[in-house]
């Protein structure tokens, strides 16, 4: 057994690393000695790294590493604080908002270099990774099995950093969430062919329709993605049956490797 891992217990471990506030899922009677699928979550916007985590038994105790992680972005409704996100360039599509101040490339690369300023995006990757190794290091992670494991708004999280760096995930798990624009999701299309997504949805999302949903699916299956796709009689909600189709997913996935 490796110096650097520690026994612990399901919801003990909350830090924060960088820009954001992370909590982990460490398994029932964990296992020092087995590396575990390590799930990363995004949470839906308004809310915060307890959701996903709170969730994470009714899918399993003893399957897997959860890292629930918070969005950087405080969401306020009237004058109350009732969460966070993660941020303008996950909104949904039909909330985008063209930015007042239209900046040249030339404009933007002097403003890093010269100025310091960082793009959001760029830290939030930074962010993420981070809170990856962290955990890496303290518990026993298969390099393999990461998988980022999105809801809502935090599907839109999952999407872009899953086809952004493919190579370093597993695939990604999307519930009732949506693609985000503002980046090309097949830049690196040769890493991304058999990339596995799995697309859980309620039929009745008012939030993100569904239509939207299963033309996102088919883009992604025409790029050569393992897509597969389960819709639900229900709205906006993550329900039990999508929970217990997202364990199997995940089962299959880990199972199939070996």
């Amino acid at each position: 057994m490796s110096n650097d891992r520690r026994p612990t217990y399901a919801g003990d471990m909350q830090t924060t690393v960088g820009m954001l506030t992370e909590s982990c899922f460490v398994p029932h009677r964990y296992e020092p000695n087995y590396p575990y699928p390590l799930l990363v979550m995004f949470h839906n916007r308004g809310s915060d790294e307890q959701q996903m985590e709170r969730r994470l038994p009714s899918m399993s105790w003893r399957n897997y590493v959860g890292l629930s992680l918070r969005g950087p972005e405080p969401v306020v409704k009237g004058e109350t604080h009732v969460g966070y996100g993660w941020g303008s360039d996950f909104a949904r599509r039909d909330r985008i908002v063209p930015p007042t101040e239209i900046v040249s490339d030339g404009e933007f690369i002097r403003r890093r270099l010269f100025d310091g300023v960082t793009d959001p995006i760029d830290r939030l990757e930074d962010a993420v990774f981070s809170a990856v190794r962290q955990t890496r290091r303290s518990l026993h992670i298969h390099s393999e099995r990461i998988f980022l494991v999105g809801y809502g708004e935090g599907a839109a999280v999952a999407y872009r950093l899953g086809l952004t760096y493919p190579e370093r995930f597993a695939g990604v798990v999307a519930i009732n969430g949506w693609m985000p624009g503002g980046f090309r999701p097949f830049a690196k299309l040769d890493a991304c062919r058999n990339f596995r997504v799995l697309v859980v949805h309620g039929e009745w999302n008012g939030r993100s329709k569904i239509e939207s949903v299963r033309r996102d699916v088919g883009v992604m299956r025409s790029a050569g993605l393992r897509v597969a796709f389960q819709s639900y009689p229900s709205a906006h909600r993550l329900t039990a049956a999508m929970l217990s189709d997202v364990d199997t997913w995940l089962i299959n996935q880990c199972t199939s490797e070996e």
